[in-house]
């Protein structure tokens, strides 16, 4: 490891291109934990503060994860579904080669007014929802908050499914439900107290927040689902064509 006193780009960035260099070349494995901070002080003769600034972009950005007690770590890769249309999670994830499953936190018929607006229907009109924890490999990466307009569909049976291990969507298909196109809006965010807990990450760990309204295919509003997932863990990806 150098660092050129010379280069006009400030010592932290620096720093990190050289521990992204590393990772990158195979030096440092994912998973491997990198040398403290006063062994990366002492053998680059920066001070404390500048590998504490890199150190801590790098864990933003996902590429490095902190470990209490233990020490900072190259990530894991991250999952990137490649989504080029309208799919679930399971399949979106398995499709990756990854095993999923899910726990179920609720699964009940509920009133929301804010979910009825987004489904344009009476706030008095009970909906199903259904919340759930998904993991990948058996770590926690994701939040749903699913609500579905069954009202719409009245003639299929979803207490059949156990949703803590099946697709919602392939239910759904399964029972001659057909989703039709959904819109989508993504942004970042600093997790709530709530997602901390769930999904086994510290408050500065950035989340991405993905809401989704999922039409039939005659064009009526059927589920509202919001998502959250693990900025260190997740990407999320999607073709687009003309």
């Amino acid at each position: 490891m150098l660092i050129d006193r010379d280069n006009r780009l400030p010592l932290y960035i620096q720093l990190k291109d050289l521990i992204i260099e590393k990772i990158e070349n195979g030096e440092w494995k994912r998973g491997e934990v990198l040398p403290t901070e006063m062994e990366l002080q002492k053998t680059l003769e920066v001070s404390r503060t500048t590998v504490r600034q890199a150190l801590t972009e790098l864990v933003f950005e996902g590429i490095l994860e902190r470990k209490q007690g233990k020490g900072t770590y190259v990530a894991d890769e991250k999952y990137k579904p490649t989504r080029p249309g309208i799919t679930g999670f399971t399949k979106d994830i398995e499709m990756e080669g990854h095993t999923t499953n899910s726990i179920v936190i609720t699964e009940k018929m509920v009133t929301d007014a804010n979910v009825a607006r987004q489904l344009n229907i009476n706030p008095e009109r009970k909906i199903l929802r259904l919340e759930r924890i998904r993991l990948v490999n058996g770590i926690p990466i994701g939040y749903h908050d699913t609500f579905l307009n069954i009202d719409l569909t009245p003639k299929i049976n979803l207490k059949k499914y156990n949703f803590a291990s099946e697709s919602l969507y392939s239910a759904l298909e399964s029972e001659g439900v057909i989703i039709g196109d959904s819109a989508e809006t993504l942004e970042a965010a600093i997790p709530s107290q709530k997602h901390t807990e769930i999904l086994k990450i510290d408050n500065q760990t950035p989340v991405l927040k993905i809401n989704r309204v999922a039409r039939l295919e005659n064009g009526i509003a059927y589920e509202f689902s919001k998502m959250v997932y693990r900025s260190d863990k997740y990407k999320y990806s999607i073709n687009l064509k003309q």
